[in-house]
């Protein structure tokens, strides 16, 4: 049996592991460690210190890494808001300039009709193909905005969506625009030229098969025991279904990256994103495997001697990086109305990087004869160029611009860290102000993010611009700080959603101005803890011994399809349980004879992934 060399994938992996250490450990986090990964790829590779040999499988691992993370990015965008979404089209302006999937459109329509002129100015200077560099401009290096848009927290707000959706669009229309173009060029005017139609004919065949196996109750129920044992059948099921894609994309002589887009975008429609394990082990498996080895790759693979022919034609890379930004930040400008100038211009910024999608479509132009060497070359490193410019002026931009939470923290004691830990586990977006240099000290060394400030005033309060929706905690040390706050905040600003510690019986009294605020009492909390350890002593262990693995939760049943079903007709998942049921007023404890019916608040106790099956069962949301 012939022995693989390990050394070149441990090498890789290693890099993979050392440079979100090196980043963090000297607070840059203004340079994306994709663009360091591509560097020290660079650096390992052929043309610098020549580490790696050549090994045929890390070709196929990094083909992997790329397709991981094209599925990533497809099943990052909800659906099923872009289905609802076409359901209510409506042809007035305001729709337009609001809606994920309007906006996304009318970005990469703007920057493929940007690009037409800017390929004919540039045609006055080098001789190139003017349709064929138009088709492959508006191509957004998804690659790269995926990973900065994750890192950044922005994937699953609004801003992020519609930024991975223009991406999206631009990727799977610039693919196919360039796989009917190669076609006419190589066939002329054929019926193979309409072959990739057939990939739509696919994702629907797929939905209508995966919806009728979610209704099998039987299929359902040996899908969850086996999710979690070592058969891992959804992951499995998920790598068949992206490679069933790939495959497609193959037999019809199309890009694979299109089928495992495809693959990605119609999982998102079975799958809830923001809790589902499914996400949670797919992330694990691809960012800490297989993405970091395309990215390794790429610099390896980079041919650093075309660069040899652009001696003559720096003004031409000069020119395309600069059109590549302009055609893409002039559109984005859309953005304005909704998120400000500054962040529609980071917007705008971080799509105009470019890199595999642009660099794959020009081996397919060179590959056509519609593209030289030399503008292959030229195309090659003016991606480069976007790929670390874009970035870092994305994060440059990004970091000035207040984002809003629903939540303000103003923290300072041990409650207000291990509050603000169980926010960050259940994914809640809050916003946390300390003045204690040490206690920020703390909350930075657990992984969360702070804001600094010189002193707690009521500046702070102005320059937040407090929405009605909006909850206030104010846990800081000073207990004089916090009223004087609170009073600020409900007197002057009008804003009583206030949660604080309650303060000695007599000082409350004394001001009624803030009855109607939310009060803690730390005494009260006390007893009823110390209650718990004697009378309850095992439970209370359990739970706080192991918080980041069983949680209660409270779910109230909205899902019409288990109104009346009795809970042993169930298929609840076997790491959790159900330990109390309300119902119009009247609580009890559920057993298997127990009919669930719409609008029970039912409280389940778990660890995460049986609390996000207790959600899809009573709450009906795949």
């Amino acid at each position: 049996m012939e022995h693989l060399n390990f050394t070149p994938l441990f090498l890789i992996i290693a890099i993979a592991w050392v440079v979100p250490l090196v980043l963090s450990w000297f607070e840059l986090g203004k340079v994306p460690s994709v663009i360091v990964e591509i560097f020290m790829g660079v650096m390992i590779g052929p043309y610098v210190f020549d580490m790696v040999d050549n090994a045929p499988y890390l070709d196929f691992l990094a083909e992997m890494g790329f397709l991981f993370l094209i599925f990533l990015a497809g099943l990052e965008i909800d659906m099923n808001k872009i289905v609802a979404s076409l359901s209510r089209i409506k042809f007035k302006v305001k729709y337009f300039i609001s809606d994920t999937l309007m906006l996304a459109l009318l970005i990469y329509l703007g920057t493929l009709a940007l690009s037409y002129p800017m390929m004919l100015l540039v045609n006055q200077f080098y001789a190139i193909n003017v349709l064929f560099f138009t088709l492959l401009f508006p191509t957004v290096g998804i690659g790269i905005t995926v990973p900065i848009l994750k890192s950044e927290g922005e994937l699953k707000k609004k801003f992020g969506q519609i930024i991975l959706m223009q991406g999206a669009i631009a990727t799977v229309v610039s693919i196919l625009l360039i796989s009917v173009f190669s076609g006419y060029v190589s066939k002329g005017l054929d019926f193979e030229l309409f072959f990739f139609a057939f990939i739509f004919v696919a994702f629907i065949l797929f939905h209508i098969l995966g919806k009728r196996l979610i209704r099998i109750k039987s299929f359902e129920r040996i899908l969850y025991r086996l999710e979690h044992a070592a058969s891992q059948i959804k992951i499995r099921g998920t790598i068949a279904l992206l490679l069933a894609f790939v495959m497609i994309s193959s037999v019809i002589d199309s890009e694979p990256i299109l089928g495992a887009f495809f693959a990605g975008t119609l999982l998102s429609l079975f799958v809830t994103k923001d809790r589902s394990a499914l996400i949670f082990k797919l992330d694990g498996m691809s960012y800490g495997f297989f993405i970091p080895i395309f990215f390794i790759s790429v610099g390896i693979n980079l041919d650093l001697s075309t660069l040899a022919q652009l001696e003559e034609s720096v003004p031409f890379v000069i020119l395309l990086t600069g059109g590549f930004f302009l055609t893409q930040i002039i559109p984005t400008t859309i953005l304005t109305r909704l998120f400000g100038f500054k962040k529609a211009l980071s917007g705008g910024v971080l799509l105009s990087a470019r890199l595999g999608e642009t660099i794959a479509g020009a081996q397919i132009g060179l590959s056509l004869g519609v593209l030289t060497a030399s503008d292959n070359a030229a195309l090659v490193t003016a991606s480069v160029l976007t790929c670390i410019i874009a970035p870092l002026g994305f994060s440059i931009l990004n970091k000035k611009v207040l984002t809003h939470s629903n939540i303000i923290l103003i923290a300072g004691n041990r409650a207000s860290l291990s509050l603000a830990e169980r926010f960050k586990m259940h994914d809640v977006s809050f916003i946390t102000f300390i003045q204690n240099a040490k206690m920020a000290d703390a909350f930075e060394s657990k992984g969360l993010a702070v804001r600094r400030i010189k002193e707690l005033s009521t500046e702070l309060f102005d320059k937040l611009e407090l929405r009605t929706g909006d909850t206030v905690i104010l846990l800081s040390e000073s207990n004089h700080i916090n009223h004087m706050l609170a009073e600020y905040i409900k007197q002057e600003l009008g804003h009583s959603k206030i949660i604080m510690r309650k303060q000695s019986a007599s000082r409350n009294m004394l001001n009624d101005a803030l009855s109607d605020i939310k009060w803690v009492d730390h005494e009260l909390l006390i007893a009823q803890h110390i209650e718990d350890m004697i009378m309850r002593p095992d439970a209370i262990d359990s739970l706080s011994n192991s918080f980041d693995m069983y949680r209660i939760e409270e779910i109230q049943v909205t899902n019409p399809s288990i109104h009346r079903k009795l809970v042993k007709d169930l298929a609840l998942p076997s790491t959790g349980s159900l330990i109390m049921q309300r119902r119009q007023g009247e609580v009890f404890i559920p057993h298997g004879n127990t009919h669930l019916l719409l609008g029970d608040q039912v409280t389940v106790i778990g660890n995460g992934m049986a609390l996000t099956e207790f959600r899809r069962i009573l709450e009906g949301k795949s």
